[in-house]
């Protein structure tokens, strides 16, 4: 299916029976070539007009990280302002996609995406990823959702590549995960298991679900570890009244919808 966004076109295919199992069962997928690999050197080529081929670009004038999670890569959350990226975003497939991975055909809300760029060395936006689950961050959000990650550059896996525990949906919210990690590490051993660092194409996808536990090591390559990545939910889901940067401001009432131009439906289900 091609999307088109002013002029510009990506493509995504959609997910098989197959790997939807797999996600049911261990809360993850990988997906090979999610979109194609000259559609993922078009968005490269864009990212690094940001950050630079080397990802240092504008490095020394960027505000001191004051959260340990900015020291995990650079990120621009405002990538959707150029055209391919905003077919991506957009893209009714993506969306169709994230609905038969969350188990209904619901109609699906793009609520935020941004490209990263994980640096190598001791650059201080290449350190390892915390393991931890993705709901805490999300507080707002009413229901569960999900993040597919797209490799713009070939990922190996000393580059800080994306590791999973399998079967971690499963255990509920752990809260802070990362801070208490010396408490629950039995419990998490016990019932999952840590994949290998993923190696990826360009084009390839990782998906995971809110609940599952995931993290990286360091960039230890020579070159930045490239990629794009989205929440998507259920177009149903309710703001919790939760404070968040997504939210504050925007004027959405508490367990009311989500609905604001920030926030675009990105996938209908056709009419019965």
């Amino acid at each position: 299916m091609m999307v088109a966004g002013a002029g510009a076109e990506i493509q995504v295919r959609p997910v098989t029976d197959a790997e939807i199992a797999f996600f049911f069962e261990h809360g993850w997928v990988k997906l090979p070539a999610l979109i194609d690999p000259q559609s993922a050197a078009i968005l490269l080529e864009r990212a690094q007009r940001t950050f630079g081929v080397d990802g240092r670009k504008g490095l020394e004038q960027e505000t001191p990280a004051t959260q340990y999670w900015q020291t995990w890569f650079r990120s621009n959350p405002d990538c959707g302002r150029d055209d391919h990226y905003a077919a991506l975003r957009t893209s009714r497939e993506l969306g169709r996609n994230a609905a038969r991975l969350l188990g209904r055909d619901s109609s699906i809300r793009m609520m935020m995406d941004a490209t990263m760029a994980k640096l190598p060395g001791d650059s201080g936006k290449g350190n390892g990823t915390d393991f931890h689950q993705d709901t805490p961050g999300h507080m707002y959000l009413e229901s569960n959702f999900l993040t597919p990650w797209i490799a713009l550059d070939r990922v190996d896996r000393d580059m800080g590549a994306m590791q999973f525990y399998s079967g971690s949906h499963k255990l509920g919210n752990l809260g802070q995960v990362g801070a208490l990690w010396d408490e629950w590490a039995p419990y998490i051993d016990r019932f999952c298991t840590l994949t290998e660092p993923i190696a990826l194409q360009p084009g390839d996808a990782t998906v995971h679900a809110n609940g599952t536990i995931h993290g990286t090591a360091p960039n230890r390559g020579g070159r930045p570890r490239w990629s794009w990545a989205g929440v998507l939910v259920p177009g149903d889901a309710r703001y919790t009244g939760a404070q968040s940067e997504y939210t504050d401001g925007l004027g959405i009432k508490a367990y009311g919808p989500l609905a604001h131009p920030n926030f675009p439906i990105i996938y209908d289900p056709p009419e019965q």
